[in-house]
């Protein structure tokens, strides 16, 4: 690889990004290293945009000016409230990303020498010019300057600086607007020495590899990356993209993959990086800074679930380690609870209520409390200087960023939380005061616009972006996604700018010729930059075909993939070593005599459809955390109609009281119940439950209950015994907590078990060995009583009506005498079928079979490891059995 000729110390050199300035230091100081030096003057690298600071700050000084730098957030806060306070305000539905945008066009209007005053022809133009006019009128009435428009000021003063300045060199840049250029000359004009040093040019070989998909792409770039790694231990290698904002996770994951295997086995150790990459994430996306941002927002009124949620899990907070499984138990409670928001009030409330006492997460709630009550006394009123002081306080008092020692990226993401917090307090220069939600919308908009790269250790192995690769060598380089599609890439002309105006300027990202002109240029550099370039490209992107891009044409086409010139990886050789021993493994053990197991039907259920599901859920307690969505689900729904009847029987006790009471009693009676099931369900889900969604449900629950009254209208006399009881047996020497929907009494003293069913009600799988739903026959078989019938009452919108076996035929609507077995028979066939279920369950009986559609909706899958032990079977047949088309295990 080839670097510049060695520094001066007097001269600077100016490269477009901080990255490249660190990366020519890096090789500064290998030059000197290699030529025996111990130790060297370090000379000035130094980014386009602190040297241009440094200027400023510098003729400032010498001039006695006073003039202020705006930050780049104080840029964005003074062009949001320009937009926000402009007529056109009303016409925009984001005012924040427009100002954003505008600001932009500012910018590349100063850098390319684009006035102001151009011919405006559309609204957005006119728009632009009215707040680049607001703003700059701004500028000058508090003596501002911003990033732009300091050039202008150095050129203005550049002959302050003669004889100040050593010689400048600039590298790196892959092109210059008309303002640097207008500097560059300034520069000159003074007598101030500058250059423009080209790198050597290095004979490359070129090569380019087509891959099925992106997956693919990147994964051979990775092996390739690290069979030159191992032999060649020294070499400089180079990742680019021009897609690497978009594939950056997947790159990420790739690299880690192929390059530390061995943390897949054993994440905490610690591996020296062989690559690093240079474009950063949203801050947001660091774990330390949702925290932080989460628990500010707990000053709001309402809370979600899934901000609760991550704080309760997080590790940045007081006694997070301590708490650990108490938070967790919390978090499962809030889930069950089936709400969106919490209000702190309701959080309390489910502490208080829902947590044992010795399992309560007691330091988390109080935490709150104290912040509570903190935020309460401070509920006014502050500008943001005084805002960001209190968020800090607040921040301490959680403990944040928490007691565990914190790794080298914790640590800088802290620091770049106190420089936010720093820019936040002084964005507002005429400190005027805010509450609460204006000024952490404000810190959550800086913060979602800020990207961030901790500093890493100088890599063999660097990643990078197009915009980031100008001026770097390598001794070897791959650049993927040279598709067509991305690359040259698509013109982007600013909307605020007229096209022409962005085309006379010479503007690269205006038209297709410059983009391509550009591409070109930028794909020449990178093919000189290293002796060895591999230029790779899709062949297919889902379900679209995609062809290389026409700056790939004339150089020869790799055809062996890279993924079998490497070495197998550590996990690989681990597994190919083991001595593998295969057994059948499905009886768990027994039930002993103190083991308590305590279940209702659903364990006879889960034994019946799938006896592993039975034991990971009722022996090894394994279940999945709950997910709620907005409103009700099937679930809830059900409750409230369980509900609504529960209180609807209680009222009418009996079939005489039905059949005398009026239409307009009647009416009256069920609109009483269902306010009282409706209210009593608010409790828990009070914003679920808000005005217009409490009328929904009371019009459908009123429907619901006048049609199935028709229905038990047209019965035989009977009195309700029980509505939603619950009783405890003993079966087969287990005990099972049963809740009996309703017991009826015929006039002639036996008895009908009813089970509500809001969904589907299927009395047929009774007859199996393999019973879907066992609470009924469970709860007929255990009984003293005599049973007369047992039947689904299904109040499924278009198959309401009772379904299930009677022993006479005018018991039940529609539910007749089986003339082939009787009910008495059939219970001798449930209880048979029933104990064998128990008897199973209680030997360890624990086998991976399920039955037809038991699968569908189990979340124990990666538990039972159904796909493993499938895995002969193709996806079509493995489809097939998920979907429960057949019964066979």
């Amino acid at each position: 690889m080839s670097e510049p000729n060695a520094h001066s110390i007097a001269l600077t050199t100016i490269t477009p990004t901080r990255r490249l300035s660190r990366y020519l230091r890096y090789a500064y100081a290998n030059q000197q290293l290699a030529a025996g030096n111990q130790v060297w003057q370090i000379p000035d690298f130094l980014p386009w945009n602190i040297w241009c600071r440094r200027l400023f700050e510098q003729i400032q000084l010498l001039n006695g000016d006073n003039h202020l730098l705006l930050s780049e957030a104080q840029q964005q806060w003074h062009w949001q409230t320009i937009v926000r306070n402009s007529h056109y305000a009303n016409q925009l539905l984001q005012p924040a990303s427009t100002a954003k945008q505008a600001m932009q066009a500012y910018k590349e209007c100063r850098q390319w020498d684009i006035a102001i005053s151009f011919a405006a022809t559309t609204e957005d133009a006119r728009a632009f010019q009215h707040w680049a006019n607001t703003y700059e009128t701004l500028k000058q009435d508090n003596r501002w300057f911003d990033d732009v428009t300091l050039v202008d000021y150095i050129i203005e003063h550049i002959e302050l600086l003669q004889g100040k300045l050593p010689a400048i060199s600039v590298t790196g840049f892959d092109f210059y607007t008309r303002q640097q250029q207008r500097l560059f000359k300034a520069l000159e004009a003074n007598g101030i020495a500058i250059s423009f040093p080209e790198y050597q040019q290095t004979p490359a070989k070129v090569s380019v590899f087509s891959a099925t998909d992106t997956r693919d792409e990147i994964v051979n770039a990775a092996c390739w990356a690290r069979k030159l790694l191992l032999d060649s231990p020294d070499a400089k290698i180079g990742i680019i993209s021009p897609r690497l904002q978009d594939n950056r996770t997947r790159i990420v994951n790739t690299f880690n993959t192929v390059f530390t295997p061995e943390k897949i086995l054993a994440p905490a150790i610690s591996c020296s990086p062989s690559w690093s990459i240079t474009l950063g994430k949203p801050l947001l996306s660091y774990p330390l800074i949702d925290t932080a941002m989460n628990l500010l927002a707990l000053g709001r009124r309402k809370l979600s679930r899934d901000l609760l949620s991550q704080l309760l899990h997080s590790c940045y907070i007081k006694d997070a380690g301590i708490e650990m499984s108490a938070r967790a138990r919390f978090d499962n409670i809030l889930r069950n609870a089936g709400e969106q928001q919490f209000s702190l009030d309701n959080l309390y409330w489910f502490a208080e209520h829902r947590c044992e006492p010795d399992q309560c997460c007691n330091s988390f709630i109080q935490l709150i409390k104290n912040f509570q009550i903190s935020f309460l006394s401070h509920a006014r009123k502050h500008t943001l200087r005084q805002w960001a002081i209190l968020f800090s306080d607040w921040l301490a008092d959680f403990g944040w960023p928490g007691e565990r020692k914190l790794d080298s990226v914790e640590h800088q993401t802290v620091s770049k939380w106190q420089e936010i917090l720093g820019e936040f307090s002084r964005l507002d220069m005429a400190n005027r005061q805010y509450d609460f939600s204006a000024a952490l919308r404000q810190l959550q908009q800086i913060i979602a616009e800020t990207t961030f790269q901790p500093e890493t250790p100088e890599t063999p192995i660097e990643i990078a972006g197009m915009a980031g690769s100008a001026g770097m060598q390598f001794d070897y380089l791959w650049v993927l996604d040279m598709q067509d599609e991305y690359w040259p890439p698509a013109p982007v002309p600013n909307a605020f700018i007229p096209k022409s105006c962005q085309r006379d300027a010479g503007m690269p990202t205006a038209t297709a010729e410059s983009q391509l002109d550009y591409a070109q240029q930028l794909t020449q550099g990178l093919i000189h930059s290293a002796k060895e370039v591999v230029m790779s490209y899709a062949t297919q992107q889902g379900d679209k075909q995609c062809r290389p891009s026409p700056l790939l044409a004339g150089y020869a086409t790799i055809i062996t993939p890279f993924t079998q010139q490497v070495p197998d990886a550590p996990i690989d050789v681990i597994h190919a070593s083991a001595a593998l021993e295969e057994f059948t493994d499905i009886v768990g053990p027994a039930i002993e005599q103190q083991e308590d197991i305590v279940g209702g039907s659903a364990l006879l259920k889960d034994q019946s459809l799938c006896p592993f599901s039975a034991f990971a859920k009722h022996r090894l307690h394994a279940m999945t955390l709950a997910s709620t969505d907005i409103g009700l689900d099937a679930a809830d729904r059900g409750i409230l109609a369980h509900r609504s009847l529960q209180y609807l029987w209680q009222r009418l006790t009996d079939y005489e009281t039905l059949r005398y009471r009026s239409e307009n009693e009647l009416d009256k009676l069920i609109s009483s119940v269902v306010q009282e099931a409706i209210k009593q369900q608010a409790i828990h889900q009070p914003d679920t439950f808000a005005n217009k969604f409490t009328d929904l449900e009371q019009k459908r629950l009123t429907k619901l209950l006048r049609q199935w009254l028709a229905i038990e209208a047209e019965r035989s006399p009977f009195k309700v015994l029980a509505t939603e009881e619950w009783q405890t047996i003993d079966f087969q020497g287990m005990q099972f907590h049963l809740r009996i929907d309703r017991i009826d009494e015929l006039a002639d003293g036996r008895c009908v078990v009813i089970d509500y069913k809001t969904g589907i009600a299927n009395k047929n799988d009774w007859d199996t060995d393999h019973p879907g739903d066992p609470q009924l026959p469970l709860y007929a078989v255990t009984q003293d009583k005599t049973i007369a019938a047992v039947a689904f009452a299904s109040l499924k919108p278009g198959k309401q009506g009772f379904y299930g076996q009677a022993d006479a035929d005018h018991i039940l609507p529609e539910v007749y005498e089986d003339e082939d077995l009787s009910l008495s028979q059939r219970m001798v066939d449930w209880e048979t079928v029933l104990q064998r279920l128990a008897n199973d369950f209680k030997s360890g009986q624990a086998s991976v079979e399920p039955l037809q559609s038991a699968c569908r909706y189990c979340d124990l899958k990666p538990l039972c490891r159904i796909y493993e032990r499938l895995e002969v079977i193709n996806d079509a047949n493995f489809d097939t059995y998920i979907d429960g088309v057949t019964s066979e295990p």
